[in-house]
């Protein structure tokens, strides 16, 4: 993998054993399955007003949108570093939208729960 790429395996329910990438897990039966490659796009605003840091993040995940809104206020007693609320407002973001992830990703999983 690249410098830039992080690598994860599931666990999912489509037989894989979590094997990345097409493999077939050893299994034995089946052919390999095509390899696809998504583009997922993620846009943040980024806005500074005095103390205050607010972050817009848009995540397009195959035309699945996911929105988060965060943001970070520099402590008083603390020395003056927009970066520093850059980051926490960012990171707080893209936290957010990775929970939103972790959630569609287990409701997919398990379907719809009957009420």
């Amino acid at each position: 993998m690249g410098s830039n790429e992080v690598g994860a395996v599931h666990g999912g329910t489509d037989g894989t054993g979590g094997v990345p990438h097409g493999g077939t897990g050893g299994g034995g039966g089946g052919g390999e399955r095509a390899v696809r490659t998504k583009d997922w796009q993620l846009s943040l605003h980024v806005v500074e007003d005095r103390d205050t840091t607010r972050v817009h993040a848009v995540l397009n995940a195959d035309g699945n949108v996911l929105h988060s809104d965060a943001r970070s206020r520099r402590n008083p007693r603390d020395t003056p570093a927009p970066e520093v609320g850059d980051e926490f407002a960012v990171g707080r973001a893209l936290v957010d939208l990775g929970h939103q992830l972790l959630r569609a990703g287990v409701h997919r999983a398990t379907g719809p729960t009957e009420e």
